[in-house]
């Protein structure tokens, strides 16, 4: 024992410098190489991260590509093509859209490649196919999980890289242009299947460049610093105690920080339980005034909407009606009025004499003397402020200053969100309610469609024989008296010969409005046999009228040949009826999206406002002049009938003086 003390005693007392060297040395090699150790693990840590979140961002740009530019662009016959750039007006597919960024993102980033490839490429795709035991690999891998993605560290091409593989899955707005695309070389795909592969290559190069120039540094400067402490080991011995003080008190100063940190935490975790804001405010004042004991009091105003006033709504350790009393109501209540900048605390030392004051003798009734009041900010909105009082003369440090504005916006983060659960819980009764009187009217409508229904093939029914027999008398007078009797009684009968064919038009109408109801005979149609068969029926009205009706090729369909040929002759004949001073011109032609039949139905007559385009398929409605254009109303909303009894669409597109187009969608057969 008396020899280990003897050595124990050289080393510490005699010989600290030489023994404080070999602690220093070995001290230096351990950091350098644990840190050369964690650096590693950083690097491929944050090369990891980065490149998960590219490829994320890649992912969710292809996505909104394709469902806010291609199917957006794409109905109106804009071609989407993986060869856009030889093609006048077209844009990329998603996949080459993909592609052509990442070589974007290359050229500007030159430790990044994104790369796409699959099992099954496409023939333009000449490098679409893997390449090498990793995209093989990868492509076995995310078939078998693909929520999980497959990544390695490796040298590539000599240089260390991160690469990053993900699992591109086919979406439901894909399936059916693969499996129908001529150079498709799968055509079974289905929703979910993984369609292959998208990879990013992140070169490690400048990272591990950056580690190592940072490690050197390091070492540099231990190296420096022991040298210098050796050299000094005089003062050093001297500064540790005081060094050892100024530890004491971060440790105390951390301490307390830490057990801020964890009241906000708690806080947080306490009012995020609970959406009710007067419960919320509640919570917030108890757990403040437990962790900041030198507060007296505090207190918490909140904009009204309305008003832009602030208004008292909740405190702690206050008689809360006296406060609301005492402060509610005012000019003085405006936020600017409190605070002298709206996004910076205010603080005052004696608020019994300061005039910033709302209620000095309030205050000085409850014998609160300073305040700092803090502004309550949640998404760049002030909601309010909340006040801290004490009761004795207190100036706030910029410690307390911090934490406070800190609790602050916690506070307001958690009214904020309180606020909008409150509106949003008005705005769900409102759609609530709207809802129910909705379907209400969808009721009601429905009984009165049904009525109108019944209506329109009785009543036409019962008025079919005595309207043949006005007819055949007022046609008899025409003929028999014309000429006989005065300049009017020929016109008043000539009146009555045109009402009765109105009419007669009329109860013809509705006679097909009801019989669309009631019958169905469906079989697949060839729609250009259709087309011609209504155009023959309109010959005559035609040819009178000088038209060009003509038609692209047109699909067969499943459909009641009937109901389609009185639909392609009511929108014909609407065409060729609202004309302008022009000879008229229709041309009907389809396009298939998707699963269904496209039609289109284009004029160059008088058109109509945009606002009216739903109003058209009314029963009954007529947006123009009857004086000029005849007709009962009823032509569109047999339209609509026929189309909706044929699971479809009809919608029309038009503007004054230029035209209109009329559209419907009926599915495609299977």
């Amino acid at each position: 024992m008396r020899k280990v003390f003897a050595v124990v005693r050289y080393y510490v007392y005699d010989r600290t410098v030489p023994a404080l060297t070999v602690i220093f040395v070995l001290a230096t090699v351990l950091a350098f190489w644990h840190f050369s150790h964690l650096a590693s693990g950083l690097v491929e840590t944050g090369a990891l991260q980065a490149t998960s979140m590219y490829s994320q961002s890649i992912t969710e740009l292809r996505t909104f590509y394709n469902s806010e530019v291609v199917e957006r662009v794409r109905p109106r016959g804009v071609e989407v093509t993986h060869n856009y750039a030889a093609t006048a007006g077209a844009i990329p597919i998603p996949a080459t859209f993909t592609i052509e960024f990442g070589r974007h993102i290359a050229a500007n980033n030159a430790g990044m490649e994104i790369r796409l490839y699959s099992d099954y490429p496409f023939a333009f795709r000449k490098e679409g196919g893997p390449r090498d035991d990793f995209e093989r690999e990868a492509l076995v891998q995310l078939r078998r999980q693909p929520d999980k993605p497959f990544y390695r560290f490796e040298q590539l091409g000599g240089r260390p890289v991160l690469r990053y593989a993900t699992a591109v899955a086919m979406k439901a707005g894909c399936v059916a242009c693969h499996n129908s695309h001529p150079e498709s070389p799968k055509t079974d795909w289905k929703v979910g299947d993984i369609r292959g592969v998208q990879e990013i290559v992140q070169s490690l190069d400048g990272v591990a460049a950056q580690t190592k120039a940072g490690l050197k540094d390091t070492l540099i400067f231990l190296a420096s610093m022991g040298i210098l402490g050796i050299g000094g080991l005089g003062l050093v011995m001297g500064r540790i105690r005081r060094t050892s003080a100024e530890l004491e008190q971060r440790i105390v100063e951390r301490a307390a920080a830490e057990a801020r940190l964890a009241a906000l935490h708690e806080i947080n975790l306490a009012s995020t339980s609970t959406l009710d804001l007067r419960a919320v405010l509640d919570l917030l004042l108890e757990k403040s005034d437990k962790l900041v004991p030198f507060i007296a009091a505090t207190t918490i105003r909140l904009v009204n909407r309305q008003s832009g006033m602030l208004e008292p709504v909740a405190c702690r350790n206050l008689d809360e009606q006296k406060w609301k009393a005492e402060t509610a109501g005012g000019s003085h209540n405006r936020l600017d009025r409190l605070l002298a900048e709206v996004n910076k605390p205010l603080m005052v030392l004696n608020a019994q004499t300061d005039p910033r004051s709302l209620s000095s003798n309030f205050l000085r009734n409850q014998g609160l003397v300073s305040y700092l009041r803090v502004p309550l900010i949640a998404q760049r909105r002030p909601l309010g402020v909340i006040t801290f009082f004490t009761k004795v003369e207190h100036r706030f440090t910029d410690d307390e200053v911090e934490f406070l504005s800190a609790l602050a916006a916690q506070a307001a983060s958690s009214i904020y969100n309180a606020q909008l659960y409150q509106e949003t819980a008005a705005a769900k009764r409102d759609v609530e309610d709207a809802n129910a009187a909705l379907q209400k009217q969808t009721l009601e409508l429905a009984r009165s469609n049904a009525e109108l229904e019944q209506f329109a093939y009785v009543s036409s029914h019962d008025l079919q024989e005595p309207l043949r027999m006005v007819a055949s008398y007022t046609q008899l007078l025409a003929r028999r008296y014309k000429g006989r009797l005065d300049a009017d009684a020929d016109d008043f009968i000539g009146y009555a010969v045109a009402g009765v064919k109105r009419m007669q038009g009329l109860i013809q109408d509705l006679l097909e409005y009801s019989r669309v109801a009631n019958e169905d005979h469906f079989a697949a149609v060839d729609c250009g046999q259709i087309f011609a068969e209504a155009a023959a029926n309109l010959h005559a009205a035609i040819m009178e009228a000088g038209a060009e009706v003509v038609s692209e090729p047109l699909p067969t369909i499943t459909g009641d040949r009937r109901q389609l040929v009185q639909l392609f002759q009511n929108l014909i004949g609407n065409a060729v009826k609202f004309r302008n001073h022009a000879a008229p011109k229709v041309r009907v032609s389809a396009r298939r999206e998707g699963g269904e039949w496209i039609f289109s139905f284009r004029d160059n007559g008088i058109g109509f406002e945009p606002e009216f385009a739903d109003r058209i398929f009314v029963i009954f409605q007529r947006l123009h002049a009857k004086e000029r254009y005849t007709g009962t109303g009823i032509g569109l909303a047999i339209c609509k009938k026929i189309v909706e009894r044929h699971n479809g669409r009809i919608w029309a597109e038009g503007q004054p003086g230029k035209g209109a187009t009329f559209y419907f969608a009926i599915p495609a057969s299977k």
